[in-house]
């Protein structure tokens, strides 16, 4: 063989060089290197599972928003049940002035019977206490009196006590008088609740 052709021989055609490269086998990645690729593979073939912690945060979140959805529901009943009661107060205090600033000499049984039956507590004790007195005074005058409520508003509320103040006007009539005597009253009310109904426990000339 002649120098050329060992030359020849030994320098490589680059487009053999990059056919057979083509053509060999792949290889598999080892190392280091082939880490991101396996990763890539076992992702694509299988699904993502949480970490436990991860799972029990979760479960402490949603534990946590339905306490805080029960005790919103709670809250919720106990305004409006603070409400209803307010209400019914308030339009019971509004009758009950009406009631305790009417009266008529001729007719004082049935007038106190109506006060007392809505009363109890300090104010039912204290009206007892002075319904004598009252009933002389009233009958020695031959007076009359009605009242008529101009407003009322609340002035605290719970499911267990209610405060309303009322302004009411008295027109009151006497043998001496000939034209009625207006007073211009505002009264403070304390209702509890008893046996579904709300009474009065105390009242205030204000």
């Amino acid at each position: 063989m002649s120098a050329a052709d060992e030359t020849n021989t030994a320098v490589a055609d680059p487009a053999t060089e990059e056919k057979s490269a083509q053509d060999a086998p792949a290889t598999p990645l080892d190392g280091p290197a082939a880490a991101p690729v396996q990763q890539t593979v076992r992702a694509g073939r299988f699904p993502l599972r949480l970490s436990l912690p991860v799972t029990a945060v979760l479960g402490v979140v949603l534990v946590l928003a339905l306490a805080a959805a029960v005790a919103f529901g709670v809250l919720l009943q106990q305004r409006a049940a603070t409400d209803r009661a307010g209400q019914q107060a308030l339009a019971t205090a509004k009758a009950y002035a009406v009631t305790v600033t009417t009266y008529d000499y001729q007719n004082l049984d049935r007038n106190f019977a109506d006060v007392l039956d809505g009363a109890t507590g300090e104010f039912k004790d204290q009206y007892n206490g002075a319904s004598q007195t009252l009933r002389q005074l009233i009958s020695n005058a031959k007076a009359t009196a009605r009242g008529t409520v101009l407003g009322a508003g609340i002035s605290s509320e719970s499911t267990d006590q209610v405060e309303v103040a009322v302004f009411v006007d008295q027109a009151i009539t006497n043998a001496a008088t000939a034209q009625p005597r207006i007073d211009r009253n505002r009264v403070l009310m304390t209702l509890t609740p008893h046996a579904g109904r709300w009474l009065v426990s105390k009242l205030e000339i204000m």
